[in-house]
């Protein structure tokens, strides 16, 4: 498993609106290694298509690597990444300390041997922002469907707002509507849709 992770000058997770490093890690004889980096320059990034290039290029540069971790995301990036099916996270710190964690988080989420309870399938981006890709949950081969992926959490959890990335927004969503006293909108985009639940009391 590959993650990468985009640290400023002090070895800390930054964000895409300053300089920066973005490492890719890999556990090799349980140790997370950086097996390679590149830097990140904000100094051409003067307009929205100059950043969706830039991003454009990370991805490729990426291959394989699926996941990338930043200190903050702003809804630019989400977005640009999310196209070319490249997952942000925003967990702040050291990627030293907290990446065993993650592996342990997107092995559950994505192994064939281990069902992803919601806990494991939700990832909290900020306070009350939580995220998913029901795509990536369902490569796991899971026998849980999407109702049962996310109805614990819809009905337990406190949350001001959950992203939902899928290929199709789930038909049960709607009649559960008003018992789990949601709304939701729906982003459509060339690859996936974005459905955007908050709780209805929200404003």
């Amino acid at each position: 498993m590959e993650i990468a992770v985009l640290v400023n000058s002090c070895g800390n997770t930054s964000g895409f609106d300053r300089d920066g490093i973005i490492r890719v890690y890999s556990r090799i004889q349980c140790e997370w290694t950086i097996i390679r980096y590149m830097e990140f320059r904000t100094e051409k990034i003067v307009d929205s298509m100059a950043l969706h290039a830039a991003i454009r290029e990370i991805c490729d540069w990426l291959k394989d690597c699926k996941v990338i971790v930043v200190d903050r995301i702003r809804g630019i990036h989400y977005i640009a990444f999310e196209e070319k099916q490249v997952s942000m996270l925003e967990i702040p710190g050291v990627p030293e300390i907290f990446l065993e964690d993650l592996r342990e988080c997107l092995k559950h989420q994505r192994t064939a041997k281990e069902v992803p309870l919601e806990h494991n399938a939700v990832f909290e981006l900020r306070p009350g922002i939580y995220h998913t890709d029901l795509r990536e949950v369902m490569k796991g081969h899971t026998s849980y469907n999407s109702k049962q992926i996310l109805l614990p959490f819809l009905k337990n959890k406190q949350y001001s707002l959950l992203e939902i990335i899928c290929d199709h927004v789930p038909k049960w969503l709607e009649n559960e509507q008003t018992e789990l006293k949601l709304r939701y909108s729906v982003e459509t985009y060339k690859d996936c849709m974005k459905v955007k639940v908050y709780p209805s009391k929200a404003k």
